[in-house]
């Protein structure tokens, strides 16, 4: 009788097997699969989970970077048709500033998706292209200004701001003219919880020392 039972059970495994082949589509909680394995619902996998070929990317050799997709659909990345890119770089270049450099301009780029850096920076005479430009102070020539370069953000905005001041001073060509200048900056955007992560802000107070040992930033 247990060979009978036996026989009977393979036989039963053998059909279900028959079928699935022929549908090549399972569906759980769904009687329309619509893919080769159709989850409706959560999964839970004890052990591992292969994705033996999600597929090649052209750009970035050797790549094979899966994302899910708003319509939840699981796709290999494909910079070129994506709206961003993990890491971003930038240029801008601001033509015949004032004297006083670059006070506030809104990048329009969101805080709540992106963190600005600002890479790198030069300035040139507006019209000559002379790079022989200083930060000159308003408390006379005994006095050397040093001037800021920044992304910050506006939180009334909830966007990134740049500036490019002169402390206390303006800009000025070494031939002793003011004059209007132009700003190349670089930026780097990364698209936060993608590839980067932001630690909370944090403050260190040197007790007007000039050496201290710092706490390691939270997070890492």
């Amino acid at each position: 009788m247990k060979t009978k039972s036996y026989i009977k059970s393979f036989y039963t495994l053998l059909q279900l097997l028959a079928a699935f082949s022929i549908s090549a589509q399972v569906g759980i909680n769904t009687s329309k699969p619509t893919a080769m394995l159709d989850v409706i619902g959560d999964a839970k996998i004890d052990s591992k989970l292969f994705l033996e070929n999600p597929g090649n990317s052209d750009q970035i050799r050797g790549s094979k970077l899966i994302i899910e997709r708003t319509d939840k659909s699981i796709v290999q990345y494909d910079i070129d048709v994506s709206k961003y890119g993990p890491i971003n770089y930038a240029e801008l270049v601001f033509r015949q500033t004032s004297i006083q450099g670059l006070d506030d301009y809104d990048t329009k780029i969101n805080i709540a998706d992106y963190t600005v850096s600002v890479q790198g920076f030069y300035f040139r005479e507006y019209a000559t292209n002379n790079t022989s430009v200083n930060a000159v102070s308003n408390s006379g020539n005994n006095v050397v200004e040093g001037f800021q370069v920044y992304a910050y953000k506006n939180t009334d905005t909830n966007t990134w701001f740049i500036r490019c001041l002169p402390n206390n001073g303006y800009f000025r060509t070494t031939n002793g003219t003011n004059t209007s200048i132009d700003i190349y900056m670089n930026l780097i955007v990364y698209r936060k919880r993608f590839i980067a992560k932001e630690v909370n802000y944090y403050d260190v107070d040197l007790g007007r020392n000039e050496t201290a040992t710092l706490p390691k930033p939270p997070g890492f």
